[in-house]
């Protein structure tokens, strides 16, 4: 009986050697999962902030007037001019006058994204 104590106690002896070093471990996992929902949160406010840049408009292409188109909005019937670049994509083509159009744009300053 008392060799089995020994063992039992020695068995603890050792198993609690591990114990700290894997805590230390948790621990630094745990404060680095922390930073890393701190950067996802931080991430996703800048994300909505990216986002409020940008405006949907729909309505009638009234004009073309070289790089800017004048879209007439459907709800308030007010003219939006809307500037157009080599980066503004046409997924549906080139649209002409009196199409309907649904774009994508900034608003600080009408640059278009998507024209569809």
């Amino acid at each position: 009986m008392k060799q089995f104590s020994y063992l039992c106690a020695w068995v603890l002896v050792l198993g609690c050697q591990g114990v700290t070093p894997s805590l230390a471990g948790d621990l630094a996992s745990s404060s680095a999962l922390l930073l890393s929902q701190k950067g996802v949160q931080v991430q996703s406010a800048e994300s909505e902030r990216r986002v409020s840049q940008f405006q949907n408009i729909e309505g009638m292409l009234k004009e073309i007037q070289g790089n800017i188109y004048v879209v007439e909005r459907k709800n308030t019937h007010q003219a939006i001019r809307v500037e157009i670049g080599k980066d503004t994509a046409f997924p549906n083509g080139q649209k002409e006058p009196g199409q309907m159009v649904q774009a994508l744009i900034s608003t600080s300053d009408g640059h278009a994204l998507i024209i569809r």
